[in-house]
């Protein structure tokens, strides 16, 4: 959990699945915006956020506790870390919405690459979706007064685009690897219904089911250790979380506090 504290301080808070016990650090305003993700290629998430109003990274090193900063990105970008080059590190990366461009500080040699992708609205969803270890440059558009949405991304793979009809312009973005298959799944989140969508990246057809309730945030994260995405929710109401694991069976857990922001939301659009 994310949890802002006192006029602009945070604390975070999570639960560690090897031994039970809970770890708390206090790192960040309240105004951050949170990009949890493997920054130092340990194999363990880093607690990270992103500072809007200066475009700074801070990184809280997993190994140690130790943090280091940076400045990459400047006011209006829109943070979307993800492994682009393959090394195993989640590279900072951001998506500046005024000149749909992406620029990416690669892990491996420091370099920094900008490319153009995307139209005036389009919302990142970056995922490696074919399955070549490195992440693909990847967006949802909401399109016309239909209230539709499509997905393209470029497949890093072949420099191919791909693009799909899939959900409304009022779902939320969930892609993950929901099958297995080492690709991610184009997904999302109907917050009226509670329904969760899935392309399956293996032949592209679809499945539905209901998993939450109006007001609850989608929480996607693979909670028991299988390889695949698991579908999840946290319910601010009354601090429950409700994993749906793919092996292991339903899960409810009480974790959490009024205010909190569940970091498994971190990158849900």
């Amino acid at each position: 959990m994310f949890r802002p504290v006192g006029g602009s301080g945070s604390e975070w808070w999570y639960l560690r699945s090897s031994d039970g016990g809970n770890r708390a650090f206090a790192f960040g305003e309240a105004t951050d915006t949170v990009v949890p993700a493997d920054f130092t290629g340990d194999g363990k998430a880093d607690l990270a956020f992103w500072r809007p109003a200066s475009g700074e990274w801070f990184v809280l090193r997993s190994e140690d506790s130790t943090f280091f900063a940076f400045p990459f990105g400047a006011a209006g970008d829109v943070p979307s870390p993800a492994d682009f080059d393959g090394d195993g590190k989640s590279d900072a990366t951001v998506y500046r919405p005024s000149t749909n461009t992406w620029f990416t500080l690669r892990s491996s040699d420091g370099q920094v690459s900008a490319m153009p992708f995307g139209t005036a609205g389009d919302k990142p969803v970056p995922a490696d979706y074919d399955g070549d270890g490195k992440a693909d440059v990847a967006i949802f558009r909401p399109t016309g007064g239909s209230g539709g949405g499509e997905w393209w991304y470029l497949r890093s793979s072949d420099g191919a685009n791909r693009a799909f009809a899939f959900g409304t312009a009022t779902d939320l973005t969930v892609p993950g690897d929901y099958t297995g298959d080492g690709k991610a799944d184009l997904a999302y989140f109907r917050p009226s219904t509670g329904e969760w969508y899935v392309l399956r990246s293996e032949d592209s057809s679809f499945y539905a089911f209901p998993w939450g309730a109006s007001g609850d945030v989608p929480a996607p994260g693979d909670y028991d250790g299988d390889g695949k995405i698991d579908a999840a929710v946290f319910r601010p109401s009354n601090s429950n979380w409700f994993a749906l694991r793919s092996t292991a069976g339903p899960l409810i857990l009480q974790f959490g506090t009024t205010g909190d922001r569940p970091l498994p939301n971190a990158f849900v659009r």
